[in-house]
Formats: C-alpha cells, structure tokens, sequence
C-alpha cells in the first residue's frame, strides 16, 4: 500500500481525496489491482490519473519545444541576415516596379517559386543580370513572403557574400567574435531557403579574371555540399561563363541543380541616378 499512496502524492490530487472501494486492474504491475481514490466525489484510479497528467504535460512541453524553434526559424531572417545595404530589408513583392516587360516576368516567376517553396518543392534559383535591376530585391522579397506564410515553420537568411566572408576575415583577428567560418557555414548549411547576394562581387571588379580564393571556394563548396535538399538563390552580376573561370566545377554544379533560371537582359537600372550631364 506504501507504493500506492507515493503514487496518489504524485498525482498532485494532495488530502482532497479518500479511499475508494473499487479496484482498476489496467496496470501489469499491480496484478492485484489498485485501489480507486474519491476526489470531489468523483473515484479515479490514481495511476492512470498520473498517466494523464504525464501525457498532458508531455505534450504542453513537445508544443512549447515546436513553437521555440518555429520562432527560432521564423526570426532567423530578420536577426541573422547579412546586408550590406540595409534597404534591402524592406524589399517586397508589392514595392517591386514592374513598369518593363522583362521586369513583370520575372516577378511574377519570382511569385510562382515563392508558392512552389511553400509547397514543398526543392530547387535553385539563379538571376543574372546587370547591377540595379532588381535581382537582390526579388530576392529577398521571396524570402518575405514565404519567412511569413502560415505556419511560419520555414527559415530563410539573406546572405551578401562580400559582406560574410569581410566578417569572416574580421574574426581571424578578434576572438570575440561570433562570425567565424564555421558560425557561417553551419548557419548557411542549415537554413531552408538561402539566398547568396551578389556571386562572384567579393573578387573586386566585376571584369576581373581573378579566381576565386581558396578560401572563398572552401567556405561556398562546403555550404553548397551540404544544401542539395535545400532552396539555394544566388544573384550574380557575371555571366556563366565568366563564373566557369573563378568557381571550381563542383560548387558551379551544385548550384547548378535543378537550377531555375532568372535573367536580365532588358531591364534599366532601378537605381540609376539622371545627373543631368
């Protein structure tokens, strides 16, 4: 009987009860039955009452533990995003000028694989073109519309790579300093939805013959390696075949699979600015 009453204490029923006079034999471990307890005049076994406040707080905490790493996903690209020009964070589908045919095309391409996303679908996007038509703004507008679509479950990071890989170099000198390569890698490896800004920028000029270097190819081949069941968007101002010159064929083929392609070949340059002269 001593096991029987650490049981009731247990159960958290605490002296609101008596002694029932029927037995519940639904427990192997007592196949003599246990003796039913009367609580406000309802009589319960208090084993399986113990049973169902372990399933009920067993659960509270498995929803708790979802709805922390949905918000940890949720808010991955609002806090962990790295831009250089900060205006990027306010892009949206509904802010983009569509006033050239090319540019509503590929909104409304960048539209479609926002929803494919949703769906469940994996693949790459790559926008090619030249610098002020929109393609970071796209981009992250993507990142947008799915970081917010129910059940807000999908984490998405906006990455400039120039950017990442100046931090990177930072860290070597400064210990302090959460933007080591592995921080990065493990952080871009991760996410569901990556876009990597401005490929092939963090080489200097954008004529440049310039490879890219060991440690730039390191760092891209063991994200891209790890993100094949994964979305990957990569904007870029160079052409294929002027990437096939500084990126090894690995890293270009990843990137390359199930590749959705996105090019600019008409639109102007949204941020070209009339001097006058």
């Amino acid at each position: 009987m001593q096991q029987v009453n650490e049981v009731v204490k247990g159960t958290g029923l605490g002296t609101r009860l008596t002694w029932g006079s029927n037995k519940c034999f639904d427990h192997k471990h007592y196949p003599e039955g246990v003796l039913t307890v009367v609580v406000d005049g309802i009589e319960k076994c208090p084993l399986c009452e113990r049973e169902r406040l372990n399933k009920q707080l067993e659960q509270e905490f498995t929803e708790k533990a979802i709805e922390m790493e949905r918000n940890k996903n949720y808010n991955t690209l609002y806090n962990r995003s790295i831009l250089q020009d900060k205006t990027i964070a306010q892009a949206r589908f509904e802010n983009y000028r569509t006033d050239e045919p090319e540019a509503k095309r590929n909104f409304e391409l960048m539209k479609q694989y926002a929803s494919e996303i949703l769906e469940g679908k994996i693949f790459n996007v790559l926008l090619y073109g030249t610098p002020g038509v929109g393609k970071s703004h796209l981009s992250y507008s993507l990142l947008y519309f799915v970081n917010e679509a129910k059940p807000k479950d999908k984490s998405c990071l906006f990455v400039d790579i120039d950017e990442m890989l100046r931090k990177i170099r930072d860290s070597f000198d400064n210990p302090e300093s959460i933007f080591t390569e592995h921080y990065f890698t493990s952080l871009l490896s991760d996410v569901d939805v990556l876009v990597l800004d401005d490929l092939g920028a963090e080489t200097g000029n954008e004529h440049t013959e310039k490879k890219a270097s060991d440690f730039t190819g390191r760092i891209l081949r063991a994200v891209t390696n790890a993100r094949q069941d994964k979305v990957t968007i990569v904007t870029t101002n160079l052409p294929g075949t002027q990437l096939n010159k500084m990126y090894d064929h690995k890293t270009l083929s990843r990137l390359s699979k199930k590749r959705r392609a996105i090019t600019f070949t008409e639109t102007s340059d949204k941020r070209k600015l009339d001097l006058g002269f």
